[in-house]
C-alpha cells in the first residue's frame, strides 16, 4: 500500500538498522511497484516509503542543501503548474511528476508557510538534519493518514498504524477514550486512534518534532475560519462560482497521465455529478457500479453511463461474496488498521479495478457538501436549521451522531471500568466543536465538523481499502471548491437543488434519471419527493424487484455468516481477552442471529476490533488474507 514511514531518534544512542526494513514490511500490501528508502549511516534517522507507481516515477527521497534538507511524498499536489513555474522563476527546475521535489523547493525557499498552501491529496515528511528536525505535513482534507508515536527520545510515524508498532518501544495500552468514541459513534475523533500511544496527524496541518528540545508542535493551517472562501452577492452567483470549481476540480483529477481512469458509479447524485462535469469521458473513463442482484443502483448507473458512451461493469454482490466475507473483513481491517468500520461491501470491487486496469479512481465523496439533508448522521433538518445556542448544537449533535450501538443491549459491553461511553465520548465531541469557528451559524459549523471528522477519520480511512490497488482521487474534497461551498448560507446546500443546477449546465440527460436515493428525478418539487421516498420505502420492505438495496448485512449476518459471527466473537481469544464482557458478548450474537434483536453494527464493530487487535499484535489469524502481490523496485 502507498505511504510513509520513519523516525528521529533525539539521543546519540543509535537506532537498528532492521527497524526501517520492519516499518516497510507492515507498509507494504504487497502491491507496491516501488519502495524507497534513506537511512543515517549513525542511526539517528530514516525516511521509507512504497508507492504503486501510478502518480509519480520520480526517486525519493528528494535531497536539497547537500543532502542536509531530504523530504518524502506520498500523493500529489494539484496545482503542479503554477507551482513549477514560481519554483523556475526562482532558479528551481522540477519534473511535473516530481511532487516531492517540489515540495522541498517551497519549504527550502518559505517553510512551512509556503508548503501550507499547497493543494493536493498528499501526506509528506521532510528532515532537516542539520536542524534535527522532523516536519510532517497534512493535505487540507487529511486524506492520507499519518500516523505517530513519541517514546522515550524516539519519534516514529507511518502512514498505517502497524508499521508504527513495528517499533517495539511504542507501547500498545489501549486508548480508552478512542475506543468509546469509536462504540459510540462508530468512527474516531480528533487525533485519538485504539491506542493512547498512537496519534493521527490532523488535517491542514503541520507538526514538527525538534529532537534538541525531544519536543512536539503541531500548527493546524486550513482548518476553521480559514477555510471559508469570499461571500457571494446572490445564489445564482455563488452557484456559478461552485460549478466553476467543480469543474476545475474534476478536470484537475482527471487530466491525462497515462493511468486509465475509474469512476465508482451509483444512481445517487455526487458520482453522477462528477461523470456529468468530465470532458470526453467516453474515450478514457471505466464506471463500476456495485450492488445486490435488482438493485436501482445498477440500472440508474448503466442508463448515465450509457448517456456519454463510456464502459461501464455492474457488480453483484451474491453468495461468493458471502462465501469470502471473512478473507474481505480480514483484509480491510488489515488495510485500516482496524480504525474503519465498515461493511465490506467494496472489497469485491478491488482486484476488479485491477482486472479493468485501472489505474486511478475517481469517487464521490464530499458531495455531501453540496446536499446537507444527506450526509449520514450530519445531515440537517428543521431542528439544526433552528439552532441558536452551543449548548443546543451540542446537544444536537449528541443525538444524531450516536450509531446507537449499544441500544438493547443487557450489561455492560466492556469488561473494564475504565471506558465509560457517554462521558468520554460526550467529551470527544465538545472538543471537535471547539475546533469549528465560534462566529459561524450553528448549521453551518455542522459542516465544518462532517469535514474535520466524517472526511478525516472515517472517509480517508475507507480510502486506504482501494490504495492497495488503485490511486483514488476526491474532486469534491478540494480546497477552493470546500472554501466556496463554506460562504455560501446552509439554505443554497439543501436537497438537490445546487447539483441539478450544475447538471442542467453540463449534462441536462442525467436530470432525468432517478436519483435511487429520493427515487425521484433532479429538481423535482417537494411533494413529488415526498410521494417517490414512501413509494421507495415500501417497495423495499416488500422486496419487489429494482427495490433492493446495496446490502442487507443485518440479514446475512444473521444468516449465512452467522457461523463466521461465532468464529471470531465467540472464540476464547476474544471472550478471555478481558475486554469485552463474555456474557454480553454472547447475548448480542445469540440475540441477532435468532432474531430478536438487531445489532448489525455493534456486532460488525466488534469483528473489526477483535480481528484488528489480533492483526496489531500478529496474534494468530483466522484467514489468511492475501492481496496480489508484485515483485518492489526498491530505489
Amino acid at each position: 500500500m502507498p505511504g510513509l514511514c520513519g523516525y528521529l531518534h533525539a539521543s546519540r544512542e543509535a537506532v537498528s538498522p532492521s527497524l526501517l526494513d520492519d516499518m516497510l514490511a507492515m507498509l507494504d500490501s504487497g502491491a507496491a511497484e516501488v519502495v524507497s528508502r534513506r537511512v543515517d549511516p549513525t542511526g539517528r534517522f530514516a525516511l521509507g516509503g512504497s508507492s504503486l507507481g501510478v502518480l509519480s516515477h520520480s526517486p525519493q527521497p528528494t535531497v536539497r542543501r547537500d543532502g542536509q534538507l531530504l523530504a518524502m511524498l506520498d500523493g500529489e499536489l494539484y496545482d503542479m503548474e503554477s507551482l513549477r513555474a514560481d519554483l523556475r522563476s526562482r532558479g528551481n527546475e522540477v519534473a511535473a511528476d516530481d511532487y516531492a521535489a517540489a515540495l522541498l523547493a517551497a519549504y527550502d525557499a518559505g517553510g512551512v508557510e509556503a508548503v501550507a498552501s499547497l493543494d493536493g491529496s498528499f501526506a509528506a515528511a521532510v528532515l532537516d538534519v542539520a536542524g534535527q528536525t522532523l516536519t510532517l505535513i497534512s493535505d487540507g482534507f487529511g486524506s492520507r493518514p499519518l500516523y505517530y508515536a513519541q517514546t522515550g527520545a524516539r519519534f516514529v510515524f507511518a502512514s498505517r498504524i502497524a508499521a508504527v508498532l513495528a517499533d517495539a518501544d511504542v507501547p500498545r495500552d489501549l486508548d480508552w477514550q478512542g475506543l468509546s468514541q469509536f462504540f459510540t459513534f462508530g468512527h474516531y475523533f480528533n487525533d485519538n486512534t485504539s491506542l493512547s500511544a498512537v496519534r493521527i496527524l490532523p488535517a491542514g496541518a503541520t507538526l514538527t518534532f525538534d529532537a534538541r528540545s525531544n519536543k512536539v508542535q503541531v500548527h493546524r493551517h486550513w482548518a476553521g475560519s480559514h477555510r471559508i472562501g469570499s461571500v457571494y452577492a446572490n445564489r445564482r452567483a455563488a452557484f456559478e462560482a461552485v460549478d466553476e470549481a467543480l469543474f476545475e476540480a474534476v478536470r484537475k483529477r482527471t487530466a491525462q497521465d497515462g493511468a486509465r481512469l475509474g469512476l465508482a458509479l451509483s444512481g445517487g447524485l455526487d458520482a453522477r455529478t462528477i461523470l456529468g462535469v468530465i470532458e470526453q469521458p467516453s474515450e478514457r473513463l471505466q464506471t463500476v457500479c456495485l450492488g445486490m442482484a435488482g438493485s436501482r443502483d445498477h440500472r440508474a448507473a448503466a442508463r448515465l453511463a450509457a448517456l456519454v458512451g463510456c464502459s461501464h461493469r455492474s457488480h453483484v454482490l451474491d453468495a461468493a461474496f458471502l462465501a469470502d466475507f471473512g478473507r474481505h473483513l480480514e483484509t480491510m481491517v488489515r488495510l485500516t488498521d482496524a480504525q474503519y468500520l465498515s461493511q465490506c461491501i467494496v472489497m469485491p470491487t478491488i482486484p476488479l479495478y485491477q482486472e479493468l486496469g485501472v489505474g486511478v479512481l475517481l469517487r464521490g465523496h464530499g458531495g455531501e457538501l453540496m446536499h446537507l439533508t444527506k450526509a449520514y448522521n450530519y445531515s440537517l433538518d428543521a431542528d439544526a436549521m433552528s439552532l441558536r445556542t452551543e449548548a443546543a448544537l451540542e446537544e444536537w449533535l449528541w443525538k444524531r451522531l450516536q450509531a446507537y450501538l449499544l441500544d438493547g443491549v443487557d450489561g455492560p459491553l466492556f469488561a473494564r471500568p475504565e471506558i465509560q461511553r457517554a462521558p468520554a465520548a460526550r467529551e470527544s465531541l465538545r472538543r471537535a466543536i471547539a475546533a469549528t469557528p465560534a462566529g459561524e451559524p450553528p448549521a453551518q459549523r455542522i459542516s465544518h465538523l462532517f469535514i474535520d471528522q466524517r472526511l478525516r477519520r472515517e472517509t480517508a480511512l475507507s480510502l486506504m481499502k482501494f490504495r492497495a490497488v488503485v490511486e483514488p482521487r476526491m474532486p469534491y474534497m478540494d480546497r477552493t471548491l470546500v472554501e466556496r461551498l463554506l460562504a455560501m448560507p446552509v439554505e443554497w446546500k439543501l436537497d438537490d437543488e445546487l447539483q441539478t443546477f450544475i447538471l442542467r449546465k453540463r449534462q441536462p440527460r442525467f436530470c432525468a434519471v432517478e436519483n435511487t436515493n429520493t427515487g425521484s428525478v433532479l429538481g423535482a418539487g417537494k411533494m413529488r419527493r415526498i410521494a417517490a421516498g414512501l413509494r421507495s420505502r415500501v417497495c423495499s420492505k416488500l422486496g419487489m424487484p429494482g427495490y433492493q438495496p446495496y446490502e442487507r448485512l443485518g440479514l446475512w449476518l444473521r444468516r449465512e455468516l452467522a457461523p463466521l459471527v461465532r468464529e471470531v466473537l465467540l472464540d476464547g481469544a476474544c471472550l478471555d481477552r478481558g475486554i469485552f464482557a463474555p456474557d454480553t458478548v454472547r447475548q448480542v450474537v445469540e440475540r441477532h442471529v435468532a432474531g430478536t434483536r438487531n445489532h448489525t453494527y455493534l456486532i460488525m464493530a466488534m469483528m473489526v476490533f477483535e480481528v484488528g487487535h489480533r492483526k496489531l499484535f500478529r496474534e494468530q489469524s483466522f484467514q489468511d488474507a492475501v492481496v496480489p502481490r508484485r515483485q518492489p523496485i526498491t530505489v
